[in-house]
């Protein structure tokens, strides 16, 4: 499996054992990347659903559907803890080292040529979102701040696809993570462009959304859950691409 198939496969999951198609929400996939960021293994999340799954379906419910993935988040939770502890104190190293690698082979793709991220397909697709960045930079021009912020972020990206050109070789992980950055940024100055009244409210907007989860969540991915669900709404309201080769 390919390192950036994870959403896809836990959507896909979701909606299979559910019975019928339903567009994952924006909370939904906030709560998809707050389990990436923390590194829960996609093999954990899927085994969490259908656990969450098998347990709704023995049960009667009168009709009563699923209908979204915050169902399943404490049984993932759980299972992830379980996963942790059977990892520590293990008296094979080299077969946890082993098996870590392994995994982190199948997951970054590393061979290029079982990859379908190709050099030229990212260079086309960096340079689209390189010119809608531009044009932002022009169109916000009278805030400097925000100008400022989409013209450092072209000329990062101007730096990432010349490095592509000229690469031997291409590593989609690596290249991930100075994306990831790039889109760190753009954050910060979106952030930056909000008035404190025009952030609480986003930040309120969010935390009634995830009024009906928060008693079953940890605080850490509680705050980081939202922390992405206003990231998604900044992006929304700028109309700001997602760099990331997910979205390739």
């Amino acid at each position: 499996m390919n390192y950036f198939d994870y959403f896809t496969e836990i959507e896909e999951e979701f909606v299979k054992r559910r019975g019928s198609h339903l567009l994952v929400s924006p909370l939904d996939w906030s709560l998809m990347e707050t389990w990436k960021q923390r590194g829960v293994p996609l093999h954990i999340v899927l085994r969490g659903i259908n656990i969450s799954f098998d347990s709704y379906d023995q049960r009667a419910h009168r009709g009563r559907r699923v209908n979204s993935l915050f169902y399943c988040q404490q049984e993932v939770e759980a299972v992830f803890l379980e996963y942790c502890e059977s990892r520590v104190g293990s008296n094979d190293g080299r077969q946890t080292k082993n098996s870590e690698s392994n995994e982190k082979r199948e997951r970054n793709g590393q061979d290029e040529n079982n990859s379908p991220y190709h050099a030229e397909a990212i260079i086309n697709y960096l340079t689209e979102h390189r010119e809608t960045l531009q044009s932002l930079s022009v169109k916000h021009s009278s805030a400097a701040g925000l100008c400022e912020t989409f013209a450092r972020t072209v000329m990062r990206l101007d730096q990432i696809i010349n490095d592509l050109y000229t690469a031997s070789q291409l590593s989609p992980e690596t290249l991930e993570v100075d994306l990831t950055m790039v889109e760190e940024v753009i954050l910060d100055g979106l952030k930056e462009n909000l008035s404190g009244e025009q952030l609480e409210q986003l930040r309120k907007e969010g935390n009634q959304q995830l009024q009906a989860y928060r008693h079953s969540m940890e605080q850490q991915v509680y705050q980081q859950t939202l922390d992405n669900f206003i990231a998604r709404r900044l992006r929304e309201q700028y109309h700001v691409p997602r760099l990331s080769l997910f979205y390739l």
